[in-house]
């Protein structure tokens, strides 16, 4: 509950220009905000604006990259935050297998 008071008040945050007056200049560019939303309805959809733009991290275009072999990896899409690198142990690697194993469609016809 608190992080969204948190992001809400660092929107607040970067919103002020003038230190001076900072009521002003949060009401200022919140108006700004919500004109240009409403203008943004009567734009054809072929023109970007942020309401008709792409998210950063949904995939559009061509992959460059082959598709893989084994269709459980097969999902389009970008990591969101910076990998790390984890090591299983084993109890974790031989449930990770299993999960694999069980809900790929290749490996099906060999656990009849």
């Amino acid at each position: 509950m608190f992080i969204f008071f948190f992001r809400f008040l660092h929107s607040l945050k970067q919103k002020v220009k003038n230190k001076v007056r900072v009521e002003g200049s949060i009401c200022e560019a919140y108006l700004v905000e919500e004109t240009s939303t409403f203008a943004s309805f009567y734009y054809p959809d072929h023109v970007e604006t942020r309401r008709t733009r792409i998210a950063r991290n949904i995939d559009v275009g061509d992959r460059s990259s082959s598709t893989p072999p084994i269709s459980i990896f097969n999902y389009p899409g970008r990591a969101i935050e910076k990998s790390i690198t984890y090591f299983l142990n084993q109890k974790d690697f031989d449930v990770a297998q299993l999960y694999v194993l069980q809900n790929c469609e290749e490996i099906q016809p060999y656990f009849e």
